[in-house]
C-alpha cells in the first residue's frame, strides 16, 4: 500500500510512495475504475517481479 506522490496524466507514469518509504514506478493511461490518479490518493498495487513496477492498482476509498 502507499500514496501516489506523483503522476503525469499526459505520459501515464508516476510514482507511489510506499507506506514502508519507498517509491515504486506506476504507469497507468487513463481512469483507473472511474478514478484519474493524482497526487495524494492512497492505493493498493501488487509489485511486477520482472519488472519492478505496480501492478493492479486500486484506489483506496
Amino acid at each position: 500500500m502507499g500514496t501516489i506522490g506523483y503522476y503525469n496524466e499526459a505520459e501515464g507514469f508516476g510514482k507511489i510512495e510506499t507506506d514502508f518509504g519507498e517509491e515504486v514506478l506506476v504507469y497507468q493511461k487513463g481512469a483507473l475504475n472511474g478514478i484519474n490518479l493524482k497526487a495524494g490518493l492512497k492505493v493498493s498495487f501488487d509489485m511486477h517481479q520482472a519488472l519492478s513496477i505496480a501492478v493492479n492498482v486500486q484506489v483506496i476509498d
